[in-house]
């Protein structure tokens, strides 16, 4: 048992979350940046390179229930870290490739593997484990690693693309999540507060009783992991269908190429600030009204994308989208361990993700389907606000959300 001398380490686990997610997402979501240099040097279409992000994406969604069931085996630090280190030594095989076969290995089937084990779903397994009366707060300050990492990593790597060349932003990315990050996880992180002899939220561990977790057969049988995933999913098909397709929307309303990304970044920003808020809101509105909220936000949001025929329409949308953003992400996902648990998290939140992952390559091909078909990205946007809409009214359903009883907060002595 810890004594008073000993300080909880919980906030050190929701910095090393912080960092691998800004390592993660932003190695992971700089792919496109790649694009074009790749084209000028080996005269690869977009078309074909476009084809090595869609596979990232689905081998990305099918090692998720794998990797669950691995953080549930043999905890999240270990996992995480060989992750960490499988991204970072893609992006150095990436800097030294020649043919077409090793853009697909490397980026579309290494870096997504990596990213599968060292995402959202494996550091919110991890934060959860350290904390469930300040779960949703902790897991929303961990997750703006996500928005920042887009916010460092996307300019960074156009401004190495400019200096040293494509080769040269794949390896001091490479070396960024060998030498920074994973020494973070290895070192400085812990699978569980049990290790340390502590206990989640710095409570006195003699005064805690684990609440129980539920395995994932339970969890596939209880309807209320189907509402809060069917949110959950449409959640994923109508992020990636902003993500991939709206820098040419940009383009077919008179934009710039570089618009796109503008726009993507601000509603970075946006989503940062708003998760930074939400962590603060979660206590005293609760996690099912919020996302009931940022659903609707979103539906809004891309209703109005539908209708947008101006640039400066993608600025207004990027603000209010970006607040309807990447907080949906840690809110659901405390929800989720609320009602079945943080030790079977893994396997649990892995089969929510896969299906998140399969809604996102369906976005990502109808999209662009729909545009070849129909002429404009309209049709494709509704789509999106109708399933939002949808997603609202299954979170609605949810009943256990109120997450598990948990005992009083034990006031140290001194």
């Amino acid at each position: 048992m810890h004594t008073t001398t000993t300080p909880f380490y919980g906030p050190r686990i929701v910095a090393v979350a912080f960092v691998t997610l800004m390592g993660a997402f932003g190695l992971n979501l700089s792919g496109g940046q790649f694009f074009a240099p790749l084209t000028e040097s080996f005269g690869w279409g977009l078309a074909t390179l476009s084809s090595a992000a869609a596979l990232n994406m689905i081998v990305w969604g099918v090692f998720q229930p794998v990797v669950g069931r691995l953080i549930d085996r043999f905890g999240p630090r270990p996992v995480i870290a060989a992750s960490v280190a499988l991204m970072g030594v893609a992006f150095l095989a990436a800097s030294t490739l020649t043919t077409l076969w090793e853009f697909y290995l490397y980026y579309g089937v290494l870096t997504a593997i990596g990213f599968a084990g060292c995402g959202s779903m494996a550091n919110s397994v991890l934060v959860a484990r350290w904390y469930v009366r300040g779960r949703a707060k902790m897991l929303a300050r961990s997750a703006m690693g996500m928005n920042i990492g887009q916010l460092v990593f996307l300019p960074l790597a156009g401004w190495l693309i400019v200096a040293s060349g494509f080769r040269g932003a794949f390896l001091v990315f490479g070396i960024l999540m060998l030498v920074v990050v994973l020494p973070l996880v290895l070192f400085v992180s812990h699978s569980s507060p049990d290790k340390l002899q502590q206990a989640p939220d710095g409570d006195e561990l003699s005064a805690f009783t684990p609440p129980k977790s539920a395995a994932l057969a339970q969890a596939l049988r209880d309807s209320d992991f189907w509402m809060a995933t069917i949110g959950f999913v449409t959640c994923g098909y109508s992020l990636y269908l902003v993500v991939m397709h709206l820098p040419r929307f940009a383009v077919d309303l008179g934009a710039t190429a570089a618009t796109g990304g503008r726009v993507l970044g601000l509603a970075a920003g946006a989503s940062a600030l708003s998760m930074w808020i939400c962590g603060q809101l979660v206590g005293r509105v609760g996690k099912k009204k919020l996302l009931l909220g940022l659903y609707l936000i979103r539906m809004l949001a891309l209703g109005f994308l539908a209708c947008s025929s101006e640039i400066w329409q993608l600025y207004a949308f990027a603000l209010v989208y970006g607040i309807a953003s990447m907080p949906i992400i840690p809110l659901k996902t405390g929800l989720i361990g609320d009602m079945f648990g943080a030790n079977a998290m893994g396997s649990i939140l892995g089969m929510a993700w896969f299906l998140h992952q399969v809604l996102a390559a369906i976005a990502v091909f109808l999209g662009g389907w729909l545009r070849v078909e129909t002429g404009s990205y309209a049709a494709a946007f509704w789509s999106a606000t109708v399933l939002l809409l949808l997603g609202a009214i299954a979170t609605a359903f949810v009943r256990k959300a109120g997450g598990p009883t948990v005992p009083p907060r034990v006031v140290r002595a001194g």
